[in-house]
């Protein structure tokens, strides 16, 4: 793949080269050139369906993705030469050849087995939870007012839209709910690193299945971050925290009795499994009391 992924690049670049110089290609010379490109790109796109699923889904999808943006790259090289061209097109076609090169790279960076994609995407979640909870816990050191802020809110508003202190108490389990979340990324990136392993079928399609559990947990974080702020929807609150707590046991279920799990972990386990309970809990409390 990385050899073809050089040779769509070299291709790109000399089609880019061949209509900044004066005469332009001949529609035979043209046709060469074109001829060269689609050999590159139909290699590549058959090289992909080459790779077994058994190599993992995970690995599968970012191979897929960089092969994509590839392709899409040199059609945009391509377009900008064919509806443009002249004497603006020099500027236009090192920019666009630039995007060749990067989605060419891209591909030639691509995780090289499955471990390696599952843990590129974790890493991925892991900043948007890390993110999420930093922004969060961030804000309630404030009032919670104007986080939405456009620019159009009239006073009024802007006066409604704060946390009380009542508030920052009962939104505290969901923050804390997605602060296991974080702390579970930390330990299953740990884990997978040092324990994960694509020496069997069966191993290939744990670390996807992690994989599949923990995206859903960053996109639920994601979803319960915005309910937390001001004016809370108690409701939708409750319902994504619980939702959230559900996922979070799944992926911990999934880790565990994977082999990415040894006896080290499972005392992290049982701390992030207790922290979900005692969480809900307090949740449930807090809104008793109201």
């Amino acid at each position: 793949m990385t050899l073809i992924s050089q040779k769509l690049s070299f291709e790109c670049t000399k089609v880019g080269i061949s209509f900044t110089k004066s005469p332009v290609p001949t529609a035979s010379e043209t046709s060469s050139l074109m001829t060269a490109v689609e050999q590159a790109v139909l290699s590549m796109v058959s090289l992909y369906y080459r790779l077994s699923p058994v190599h993992g889904s995970a690995l599968r999808s970012s191979v897929q993705y960089a092969v994509v943006r590839a392709i899409q790259a040199a059609r945009l090289l391509l377009k900008v030469i064919k509806d443009e061209g002249g004497e603006a097109l020099d500027v236009r076609y090192r920019q666009s050849t630039g995007i060749v090169w990067q989605g060419c790279d891209m591909l030639e960076k691509c995780p090289h087995d499955n471990k390696a994609a599952v843990l590129k995407e974790l890493h991925g979640q892991n900043s948007l939870v890390s993110d999420a909870f930093n922004e969060i816990s961030e804000a309630l050191k404030g009032d919670g007012s104007g986080w939405d802020d456009l620019g159009d809110e009239s006073e009024n508003d802007m006066e409604d839209d704060k946390w009380t202190n009542e508030d920052k108490e009962l939104i505290g389990p969901s923050v804390n709910l997605v602060k296991a979340a974080k702390i579970l990324y930390k330990r299953l990136l740990a884990a997978v690193e040092k324990n994960g392993s694509c020496a069997s079928l069966d191993k290939v399609q744990e670390l996807d299945q992690l994989h599949e559990d923990c995206k859903l947990v960053s996109k639920t974080v994601d979803t319960l971050i915005l309910e937390l702020y001001p004016p809370v929807n108690i409701s939708n609150m409750e319902e994504q925290s619980h939702h959230l707590a559900s996922l979070l046991r799944t992926a911990l279920k999934t880790c565990a009795q994977s082999h990415i799990a040894c006896e080290s972990e499972q005392p992290h386990i049982e701390f992030i499994y207790k922290a979900i309970d005692h969480n809900l809990d307090r949740m449930k409390e807090k809104l008793s009391q109201r």
